[in-house]
């Protein structure tokens, strides 16, 4: 017997695109955890690519030890190996990008301002690449969340423009990262997430003597829980690219700035100018927008392709 009482917004199952943004959020979550509070924990500095190599080694130790450890071979087995192999070098042109960006005199806040505008990226290989259909909206969000990143960080732009070419890699890897996740949708989370590590891994490797510095204990504490933390965020990423097309999720990206910039705020003692609220306020509608954005086309009957 029916009772004629439509289910209630917020008891209906979530469709695929709001899945993906929700998994998305914990990718941000994780990734702001990992950078904010995780890596600023250490004793003594490190080289970059220390940092980066022992976060995949704790990674790939981790996918051992939950996946792999009846059966390893299912880590490795893939129907795309060449594709992953180089889905997992934007995991390491990223850190690369950001190192050589500040050695060539770009601050850290142009690096990250410059680096927001990698949602648009995702849209636009969305759109040409994944031929996905990409609401109006979603542009708009991934538009605003970049102006916003300007606004909230204040980049100052070197003397020479050419300079400003790592923090835009830096961008454009991330985005074909998940793009080409995108792509591995229907291959095992498992695989995805060793190749992912296991190409970093095995680059960065040879470099390690040169640039190794002991951890103490507490250090390797934290090294280990930058990997953990890693592991579970790419998890999420993964997760979400196999839920539903980028173009539904990839505006609530820009959360992840709001949430560094509240971490460095309480770490300075400082409270937002008028131009940071601002940018907090469009960072804001950026948000409902990519929410409006994930539950699809009106009366559309589902959100994946």
């Amino acid at each position: 017997m029916t009772t004629g009482l439509a289910t209630p917004a917020w008891a209906a199952p979530l469709g695929d695109g709001r899945r993906a943004l929700l998994l998305l959020a914990l990718f941000v979550l994780s990734w702001t955890l990992l950078e904010g509070v995780v890596g600023a924990q250490f004793q003594q500095p490190y080289h970059l690519m220390q940092i980066v190599w022992c976060r995949y080694a704790v990674h790939l130790a981790c996918l051992l030890l939950v996946c792999g450890w009846r059966e390893p071979s299912r880590l490795w087995r893939t129907r795309r190996p060449l594709f992953q192999l180089l889905r997992s070098l934007c995991m390491l042109v990223m850190p690369l990008s950001f190192a050589l960006a500040l050695v060539g005199g770009v601050t850290g806040h142009t690096v990250w301002a410059l680096f927001w505008v990698a949602p648009l990226l995702i849209l636009a290989l969305a759109r040409g690449w994944l031929r996905e259909s990409v609401p109006p909206l979603a542009w708009a969000a991934a538009a605003l969340g970049a102006l916003a990143a300007l606004l909230l960080l204040q980049p100052h732009w070197p003397a020479a423009p050419g300079r400003l070419a790592w923090p835009l890699a830096m961008a454009a890897s991330f985005a074909l990262y998940v793009a080409m996740t995108r792509q591995l949708r229907e291959e095992a989370v498992q695989a995805n997430l060793f190749y992912t590590a296991a190409g970093v891994f095995a680059l960065l490797t040879p470099l390690m003597p040169w640039v190794w510095v002991t951890p103490s204990a507490h250090d390797a504490l934290v090294l280990a829980g930058i990997g953990v933390v890693g592991l579970l965020g790419l998890w999420a990423l993964d997760r979400a690219c196999e839920a539903a097309p980028v173009s539904l999720a990839a505006p609530v990206l820009v959360l992840h700035l709001a949430g560094m910039f509240g971490i460095e705020s309480l770490a300075r003692g400082a409270g937002p100018s008028r131009g940071q609220w601002l940018a907090l306020l469009l960072i804001g509608v950026a948000v409902l927008l990519a929410w409006r954005v994930s539950a699809g086309p009106r009366g559309a009957p589902g959100t994946s392709p």
